[in-house]
């Protein structure tokens, strides 16, 4: 039996890792992507897979056979599967952590392997610098300097987590502390409080008057795999998932300034007690002080609203606490009215399965319409993008075509003709203009060639922002979180030319990508730019990215009029062919 019944997230990475040792195995590729389709719907359900389990009702998902059934339910119930073990002492397990190295697939590995033996980043790592890979098909030098580049990308983001999957974790954990009986008040802090997009730990703050009772119950939470330290004040555990979460532990009184003082950053904190030092008060994590040292009355706060207006500051939001000019702006009233998520009216960039989408036209219409918005615009990819089922003029047809007949049936709600066209290596776009005329929007985005050097893939850029079809620069950067950094650009100049040609830059809110990134957000209301805050969907469960995304885009400041899928339908047709 498992210690514990796993999650809904333990269960889908088992699979992953169940189908990828598959590929490595060489087996069929029809089983292998039996076990990635169910990883992939199991991903989406809302619903307990266990209980799903008990109930003998997991076959009732579409995909799930009775074999995948009785592969998870071992699973569940013994933390493993004799598949599993069976295949681990024929493919090394080891080699599952080569394959988080960027740019390795299993094609590669099971290469190296086969021929060499390797089984270990750091076999590889030595492979790669005594030339030991330079007589196998496939791994020329440019290749072992980026398997190189990649191992020391692993070993530099090594104890750092992306924005989202450490949200998911202190969500989990603050709903179950909130009901605990001896929980006054608990809330996320520090920088996944900011929305950081990358954050290396989870800091919690709650307020109770029994907090040996409360570090007790956190420690015993099945989530927890290891306790680093257990108090009154302060517990520290270690997740499953391996991010380590802080847990303080506070009286009621002394939460408001707490959580401000977790929530951090450090620079905004130093501003903070400057400005309470200038009034003759102190202001440390414990409260609000009258005297410079704090040997005074404490100022009664009973929230981080109150403590603002205590140093007669309006409210500043968390993701603005970097000390970026935030307290500043607060004092002025210079502070813009942030974006909310509730201020989007329709999704732009949705890809469907007739490029590299994993939902059909109508699905993902359906998807959009079903979550509250007025219109969704379809940008399948163009038809360079061939490695992605691009789409070619016949294809761009029959889409339209299609979503005039869906039009026709959905006349509380607007459907978008557009594409997410390749910039091509000369700056062009990838139809001629006549064709790019047919789209509502046009998408334009950089996907190859993106080793040139800065000077002439700046140009490329700018050249595809000046063409007059042009509406929204995609991933500007390109960059992959913890994985791939963004392709060197001088931003400032592509800055410049957007807001020259009236050219939106796109918040790509995949939490892979959060691109561009927060701090040229701001930069862009600075100059001018608008700004489009896209999911870049290629699934239904990707439009829910918007949600996080608002969080990135709060943090570059920017407000509701930045945004251009802020606006009407109508307000953005007659924007885009402006």
């Amino acid at each position: 039996m498992a210690d514990q019944t796993p999650d809904n997230a333990e269960i889908v990475a088992f699979l992953k890792r169940h189908a990828a040792l598959m590929q490595l195995a060489g087996q069929n590729s029809f089983r292998v992507r039996a076990f990635d389709n169910a990883a992939r719907m199991l991903e989406e359900l809302e619903v307990d897979i266990a209980d799903m389990s008990t109930a003998g009702t997991l076959t009732e998902i579409d995909g799930i056979g009775k074999g995948l059934a009785d592969f998870v339910t071992e699973f569940i119930d013994s933390g493993t599967t004799a598949a599993y073990c069976e295949l681990a002492e024929e493919v090394p397990e080891s080699l599952l952590e080569i394959l988080r190295i960027p740019g390795l697939g299993t094609k590669k590995v099971k290469a190296i392997y086969d021929a060499l033996g390797i089984a270990s980043i750091r076999q590889l790592q030595a492979a790669c610098q005594d030339g030991r890979l330079d007589g196998l098909a496939g791994f020329g030098s440019k290749t072992q300097q980026n398997i190189l580049k990649g191992i020391e990308s692993l070993s530099r983001y090594q104890g750092q987590f992306r924005l989202d999957q450490a949200l998911e974790d202190a969500r989990n954990l603050v709903e179950k502390l909130d009901t605990h009986p001896a929980t006054i008040r608990v809330s996320i802090a520090g920088s996944l409080r900011r929305h950081k997009e990358v954050v290396k730990d989870v800091d919690i703050v709650l307020s109770t008057e029994s907090p040996a009772e409360v570090a007790r119950a956190f420690t015993e939470f099945t989530e927890v795999i290891e306790v680093l330290s257990q108090g009154d004040r302060k517990t520290a555990v270690r997740l499953q998932s391996g991010i380590q979460v802080d847990l303080r532990l506070v009286a009621d009184e002394q939460y408001a300034s707490m959580l401000h003082h977790f929530t951090g950053s450090k620079d905004h904190n130093v501003g903070m007690r400057s400005r309470a030092l200038a009034r003759d008060l102190h202001l440390n994590e414990y409260g609000l002080f009258h005297g410079k040292k704090g040997d005074g009355d404490r100022i009664d706060t009973g929230d981080e609203a109150e403590l603002f207006r205590a140093l007669d500051l309006s409210y500043v939001a968390p993701e603005l606490r970097e000390g970026l000019g935030e307290v500043e702006a607060a004092d002025e009233g210079e502070l813009p009215v942030l974006l909310q998520a509730q201020d989007l009216r329709g999704i732009l960039h949705v890809h469907t399965d007739a490029s590299d989408g994993d939902d059909t036209l109508e699905g993902m219409i359906d998807a959009v319409r079903e979550r509250g918005y007025e219109y969704v615009c379809i940008c399948d990819h163009s038809k360079s993008a061939g490695y992605v089922f691009g789409l070619k003029v016949a294809d761009i047809e029959r889409q339209h075509a299609q979503i005039d007949r869906l039009q026709a049936e959905h006349q509380d709600f607007r459907i978008l003709k557009g594409i997410e066209s390749d910039i091509l290596r000369n700056g062009s776009l990838d139809y001629e203009d006549e064709i790019l005329a047919g789209f509502d929007l046009v998408v334009v985005a950089i996907h190859n060639n993106l080793a040139m050097d800065e000077a002439a893939l700046t140009q490329r850029i700018i050249r595809a922002l000046e063409h007059p079809a042009t509406n929204v620069f995609a991933h500007p950067t390109g960059r992959l979180l913890l994985e791939r950094e963004g392709a060197k650009i001088n931003l400032e100049e592509i800055l410049a030319a957007a807001a020259a040609n009236d050219v939106a830059l796109e918040l790509n809110t995949h939490p892979a990508r959060f691109d561009l990134d927060w701090r040229w957000l701001r930069r862009a209301r600075q100059v001018g730019c608008r700004v489009a805050v896209n999911p870049d969907a290629h699934r239904i469960s990707d439009l829910d990215n918007l949600e996080i995304g608002t969080g990135i885009a709060r943090k570059g400041w920017l407000a509701k009029a930045d945004v251009i899928n802020t606006m009407t339908a109508e307000q953005l047709l007659a924007w885009a062919k402006s």
